[in-house]
């Protein structure tokens, strides 16, 4: 564990500033592949990413997408989808908090919570409960991406703070477990 894990666990959290975030949600029996947009993630856990590669839609639950500051013609093409009743999209904004944890300290964070690679095996997101906090989390290669419910951020962060913090060179650390 790096410096920022050891010192405080509480800084190694950064709640990054509220952003347009909406969710799209599919009428029942929709089938969104067919005449969708682009790379449409359809399977539950799917991500379709943007051009840096950040997530930009999230398949975290059944017949719905989270859209963390979609691009412009991205939510046109949702809005698009709306208008030609496949779905509807809503305006989420102040709902969820996008959260960094330093990756060192991510593993370590969320594994005291839930077991990172059970929930994401063949996923690439997934909604989950972490210490009673609802979340959103993704991952590509080593980066997690997290979304905690807003209303839920103080607790998640507290929560966090308070966990052990294990010296550099435990055998967890030798055995490669965080």
């Amino acid at each position: 564990m790096s410096a920022t894990c050891t010192d405080n666990m509480a800084k190694a959290l950064t709640a990054l500033p509220l952003a347009t975030c909406y969710e799209f949600v599919a009428y029942p029996g929709r089938n969104m592949e067919a005449g969708a947009i682009g790379t449409w993630p359809a399977r539950a856990g799917q991500v379709r990413r943007d051009v840096t590669g950040r997530p930009a839609l999230l398949h975290f639950a059944p017949d719905r997408w989270l859209v963390p500051a979609p691009a412009p013609i991205l939510l046109q093409e949702l809005s698009s989808l709306e208008r030609a009743r496949r779905g509807t999209l809503i305006d989420v904004e102040g709902k969820w908090q996008e959260v960094r944890i330093a990756p060192e300290c991510a593993h370590h964070i969320l594994s005291s919570g839930i077991d990172v690679e059970t929930v994401l095996a063949g996923r690439e997101c997934a909604a989950v409960m972490l210490f009673d906090c609802p979340a959103i989390l993704a991952r590509s290669g080593s980066t997690i991406n997290l979304w905690i419910g807003a209303s839920y951020l103080q607790s998640f962060i507290a929560v966090s703070a308070s966990l052990p913090i294990r010296a550099p060179g435990c055998a967890h650390e030798r055995a490669g477990i965080s």
